[in-house]
């Protein structure tokens, strides 16, 4: 079973119920149909509680949570808690799947024990009317930015139980620090190069010097104290700003090829 989980809050608000109707359809017309819908709602002030009451009735969400949280991860772990399939899926309310094949393709994918999720790409919509534009899976820029489109990604359970749940003390980057966790553990993950699912851009992730920060931090707690490094060498590397000095002090220090060969790809783009 796949568990998919989905934080929300005032879903009334800017316009993005009919982004959370199209959600909701996107993930129950899936071919794949043993599922479980949890909810985790912030305690909204809008229609949302009668809402998702009824698709409660409808029987395409299986658990409501509505209360007050810390904040979206704190949410998603909530939902990791309850949850009881052996694969989850976290799905945000403003983003919806465009192919219904999708997670039965995931599934027999996973079936294949040599791999630990899957992946694809998404297209982002924008809310003021600019281009639409595609962000693709990438792994070898796994160690100086999101590598996966985390919304993308059907994850055994199991890796929750082994890594840890999301850290709350981050705001917007949690969901990185547990993708390098998953790397540096060993973890596979299988690609499916096409575009699976539209999100609407903007978001707290749009904080450009919050995004800087956290995923700094995120870089620097995983491989980067173990490796020499300081916070502000992190903070060059997710800006891709990468000085011969601090390329020395990599080549000298670092000894996972993994991280040595994605962080000499920022290098050479920061030369080129």
């Amino acid at each position: 079973m796949i568990s998919v989980i989905t934080p929300c809050l005032n879903i009334c608000q800017d316009n993005r119920l009919e982004y959370f109707e199209r959600m909701m359809d996107s993930i129950h017309n899936q071919d794949w149909t043993d599922i479980e819908h949890i909810v985790i709602d912030g305690a909204s002030t809008d229609e949302t509680p009668n809402i998702l009451e009824k698709y409660q009735k409808k029987g395409w969400i299986t658990h409501i949570i509505s209360e007050k949280d810390e904040g979206i991860y704190s949410a998603i772990n909530k939902g990791l808690v309850l949850s009881k399939g052996e694969f989850v899926q976290i799905m945000n309310t403003d983003d919806y799947f465009l192919k219904l094949d999708y997670f039965n393709r995931c599934m027999t994918v996973l079936q294949d024990r040599s791999f630990d999720f899957t992946h694809a790409d998404r297209i982002i919509k924008s809310r003021d009317g600019k281009s639409d534009y595609i962000k693709r899976g990438n792994e070898k820029s796994a160690f100086f930015r999101m590598p996966y489109r985390h919304q993308t990604m059907i994850v055994r359970k199991k890796l929750f139980d082994e890594l840890g749940l999301f850290d709350e003390s981050y705001k917007i980057a949690a969901d990185y620090k547990f993708v390098l966790q998953m790397l540096l553990s060993g973890k596979r993950g299988y690609y499916f190069p096409e575009t699976v699912l539209c999100s609407l851009d903007g978001g707290a992730s749009s904080n450009r010097e919050r995004c800087i920060q956290e995923v700094s931090r995120a870089l620097y707690e995983t491989y980067g104290q173990d490796n020499g490094l300081t916070i502000k060498d992190c903070m060059a590397i997710y800006q891709r700003k990468i000085s011969p000095a601090i390329w020395s002090k990599i080549s000298a220090n670092v000894k996972d090829e993994r991280i040595l060969d994605s962080l000499e790809l920022c290098y050479k783009q920061n030369i080129s």
